[in-house]
């Protein structure tokens, strides 16, 4: 009896440490700046864009000047965050919704809890999930090389 009670003991000292470790969330992160400048150099960003001008060409030949004014705002206002978002720290919420179907596989793919731009919480591991987002959106080996580039600036 004494042997199963020490048996018993033993487990549970072994246990809590093995549920702890079982717990531990893994976290996919990501440079926001690597994906903002792949995301603005990929096929995915270049439909988008071909779209808006078809919509202004279409709204020139009609003489939409309401459409025009839009449209031609929309291409202002997308230039400008994309320079805050690839050079500064904005946020890239535009962006995140965009690579949703990327997270989600990259997720599955990878066993993460979920994806976050770098730094992730200090409780979880982490798992650099940019070269995944890269491949994604097609990312060619200019932009790699100007991803580079712009890692080493930072250090």
């Amino acid at each position: 009896m004494k042997h199963i009670s020490l048996v018993f003991f033993a487990i549970f000292l072994v246990l809590p440490p093995l549920r702890t470790a079982a717990q531990t969330a893994r976290i996919g992160i990501f440079d926001r700046q690597a994906v903002a400048l792949a995301y603005y150099r990929s096929p995915l960003f270049a439909a988008d864009l071909a779209q808006h001008r078809a919509a202004l060409a279409d709204a020139r030949r009609a003489i939409d000047a309401e459409k025009i004014r839009t449209l031609s705002e929309w291409g202002s206002q997308s230039q400008k965050l994309a320079h805050k978002q690839v050079f500064e720290n904005a946020p890239i919420p535009n962006i995140l919704e965009a690579l949703k179907p990327a997270f989600d596989e990259i997720e599955k793919t990878q066993h993460l809890a979920g994806i976050a731009p770098a730094p992730a919480g200090a409780s979880a591991e982490t798992v650099d999930v940019t070269p995944q987002l890269l491949d994604w959106l097609k990312a060619d080996r200019q932009t790699r090389s100007l991803i580079q580039d712009m890692q080493k600036q930072r250090k």
